[in-house]
């Protein structure tokens, strides 16, 4: 019996289901309750520790905030690459805590100053849904870029790793417990790769064209006016963008589905 591939065993829709993988000895085998040690949700705050009050008046940063999911480690490491391509010019170093959660190891496996963590879990996403790796939104990792991969998470039946690039040289990176490393999100397989772009004037008469650059053109309008006053006044404070946070455009015609932050819609 295989999941996915038989009627009676699919994994929900929206639904992602982690198995454990069964550790080579008994001391070392991950418990499930223990997941949000490593992984958690980002669909229940837009919050970031690094942002002021000006970044959440930005609609499009603040539901980037609550997309996916984010995996980090639950221990501090040190890493350091001295440029070169074999797997081990990547040197490792653990803290004392990696003894209490020892289940997770990043390794150099790639070389080229990349570090590979192997999590102690697989997922099955519901039929026709990959997950794709991506930077943890909006959480900055100095000296590293996460890799972004797509996992073909229905089907397979194995782990997959999760890969960092180091991009500085001969500079030891200090990762602290609890980082966001890794971000992780589900797809409909073919989706984002089916898109091809089009002109406009190729898919709509030229009047609708002209009208969508004019209502643009006006909603700029509107924001240079207040930078322009912002210059002059400094007590003055910028309201351009509440006209897409209302969810409308520079003509108050009001958008059909419009999301906010702490709009979880199902």
């Amino acid at each position: 019996m295989i999941i996915n591939q038989n009627n009676n065993l699919v994994v929900p829709e929206k639904t992602i289901a982690f198995f454990p993988i069964i550790a080579e000895n008994e001391e070392n085998q991950f418990d499930l309750n223990n997941i949000e040690l490593f992984l958690k949700p980002l669909n229940t705050t837009h919050k970031r520790e690094w942002f002021n009050s000006h970044f959440y008046k930005c609609l499009p940063l603040s539901i980037g905030n609550m997309q996916g999911f984010v995996f980090s480690l639950p221990y501090t490491i040190s890493v350091l690459w001295n440029g070169g391509k074999n797997i081990e010019d990547v040197l490792i170093q653990f803290d004392n805590d990696f003894k209490i959660n020892n289940f997770i190891t990043p390794t150099s496996e790639f070389g080229n100053g990349i570090l590979t963590i192997h999590y102690p879990l697989t997922f099955k996403t519901p039929p026709g849904v990959n997950l794709m790796t991506i930077a943890p939104p909006n959480f900055p990792l100095l000296g590293l870029s996460p890799m972004t991969g797509v996992i073909e998470s229905d089907n397979v039946r194995f782990t997959f790793s999760l890969n960092i690039k180091i991009d500085l040289i001969d500079t030891k990176i200090i990762i602290k417990a609890n980082t966001p490393l890794i971000g992780m999100i589900p797809i409909p397989r073919y989706y984002c790769d089916s898109f091809e772009l089009k002109s406009a004037y190729d898919i709509f008469d030229k009047e609708v064209v002209e009208e969508e650059r004019k209502v643009i053109q006006k909603h700029f309008q509107i924001r240079k006016k207040n930078n322009d006053e912002i210059k002059i006044d400094k007590t003055k404070k910028y309201n351009a963008d509440k006209i897409y946070y209302l969810g409308k455009d520079a003509d108050n015609n009001i958008f059909k589905d419009h999301q906010l932050p702490k709009k979880n819609k199902g």
